[in-house]
């Protein structure tokens, strides 16, 4: 009985490792510009990537109405920081303005994907 359980603890393991190998790097590591349309113009972002994650997301050009605006920039950002993801849903009452920046966030995030491998 205890060799059962000992050869089954040792196959556990085993599957743990091997379930564990490295991360797969999925950007090429910097800083990553990105456009966007908005409702009232285009939207340029500043998307900065390590090899496995976004780092951060800076907004360095809009012309959206500021008192919507400045919910988007806040909320999509922290959003897509926090998910490693660019697949947020927008922000109600402000769809244009969400959709052009969660847009120009995407164009950033092409630019610092690795290519597959073909």
């Amino acid at each position: 009985m205890r060799k059962t359980i000992f050869i089954l603890i040792i196959i556990i393991l085993c599957t743990g490792l091997l379930g564990c190998g490295p991360k797969k790097q999925l950007y090429n590591p910097g800083e990553y510009v990105g456009v966007g349309e908005g409702h009232h113009g285009p939207i340029r972002v500043i998307v900065t990537t390590d090899e496995y994650s976004i780092i951060d997301i800076l907004v360095i050009e809009e012309y959206e109405m500021p008192e919507l605006a400045v919910i988007v920039y806040d909320k999509i950002p922290k959003k897509v920081i926090k998910t490693n993801n660019a697949n947020v849903d927008v922000v109600a009452g402000a769809s244009y303005t969400s959709v052009g920046l969660i847009e120009a966030i995407n164009d950033g995030l092409n630019k610092a994907l690795i290519a597959p491998n073909k």
